[in-house]
């Protein structure tokens, strides 16, 4: 603060009732006098924006100017014509300075052309001194922003910023791409998502397959095994019925009773080779079943995708398709006869043969 200084600001009052109170027989005098009046009051009035806009004249002429009005006499002119001097080039930093948007006052703007005009009516010092404040010293209030240590950081702030802006428009760039390529791979990896659902799906199945198949086998393995169990009692009787007709022997009772145990036998082994058999062609079905389910899997995306198109007009299309999919693989357990099934009919039977 210079001019909000309150020992300034006395100052300046001070001088202002001095001026105003005072007439002087030289009339250009009492002009200039009164136009230095005119300037220091309108800086009294707003004191914070003068010390903003004139800080370069604060610093070269502040203190004379201070010291000029605090020796005012009317009885040294030249006194008067340095306030004049210094009011001029307060006047002309503040109207060089000023914002861009905003004019000087009219009663300002009107003094700094009054003071222009009558250039020619004074003495060549007073005058180069006015010629300098307007043409000049400009150009050294301009030379001095520019080298200011402030202003060059807001050069190279500027030049940073411009930097940044380019290396965000970059970014911006750079992540737009980015963006598009991320949503592509994204499309890619849903289908691909989709796709390695089917292949689970479908390997779940495979592995399945390659159980019941593995089961496949040994069941008709031991189909084929029980069926020659059920051979073996009829060709061994066979053949100790030759071999007892070869040496004259006849029929008895002791061989009525080995015939017995050899039915019973016989019975118990085709009842296991019904139900081997039943389980045999129960896992065949499921094989049937799953090598469908392995097809469907196949072409279930395309399907989907189809699907979607007409279930507008039909929400269901699927449901067939689903329950199809996700059905149960076994067939009805009720078709396959159980260990127990029988066994009270072939007990009445050996009894009945055992009481004739």
């Amino acid at each position: 603060m210079f001019f909000k200084n309150a020992d300034k600001l006395n100052i300046m009052n001070s001088f202002l009732q001095k001026a105003n109170s005072v007439t002087l027989n030289n009339k250009d005098q009492q002009t200039r006098l009164n136009i230095s009046a005119t300037i220091i009051k309108f800086i009294l009035n707003q004191p914070e924006r003068w010390d903003e806009k004139c800080k370069f004249n604060i610093k070269h002429i502040g203190e004379q100017f201070i010291n000029g009005i605090s020796n005012f006499s009317t009885n040294e002119p030249d006194s008067i014509d340095i306030i004049y001097v210094f009011s001029y080039r307060f006047l002309c930093e503040y109207d060089f300075t000023i914002e861009e948007n905003k004019e000087l006052n009219f009663e300002l703007s009107h003094i700094k052309q009054q003071i222009f005009d009558n250039l020619d009516n004074l003495n060549s010092d007073l005058r180069s001194q006015l010629i300098y404040a307007s043409y000049i010293m400009p150009t050294s209030i301009l030379k001095e922003m520019i080298n200011n240590p402030s202003f060059t950081h807001m050069q190279e702030f500027k030049s940073t910023v411009e930097k940044a802006e380019k290396l965000k428009a970059d970014w911006d760039n750079e992540i737009s791409q980015k963006n598009e390529s991320v949503n592509t791979i994204k499309d890619k990896l849903d289908k691909y998502e989709t796709g390695f659902n089917f292949v689970g799906l479908y390997d779940g199945f495979s592995q399945l397959s390659n159980k019941k198949s593995s089961e496949l086998k040994w069941l008709l393995f031991f189909l084929v095994f029980m069926g020659f169990m059920i051979l073996s009692p009829l060709i061994t009787e066979l053949i100790l019925s030759i071999y007892k007709s070869n040496n004259n022997n006849e029929f008895s009772l002791n061989t009525l009773y080995t015939i017995i145990p050899i039915i019973s036998i016989e019975i118990i082994l085709i009842y296991y080779f019904r139900i081997i058999l039943a389980q045999y062609t129960s896992v065949k079905a499921q094989l049937v079943q799953i090598e469908l389910r392995k097809t469907l899997c196949q072409f279930i995306q395309n399907y989907s995708e189809y699907s979607m198109k007409i279930k507008e007009k039909d929400s269901s299309v699927l449901d067939k398709f689903e329950n199809l999919i996700f059905s149960s693989v076994l067939t009805d357990p009720e078709k396959i006869p159980s260990t127990f099934d029988g066994i009270e009919q072939i007990g009445s039977l050996i009894k009945n043969l055992r009481s004739s």
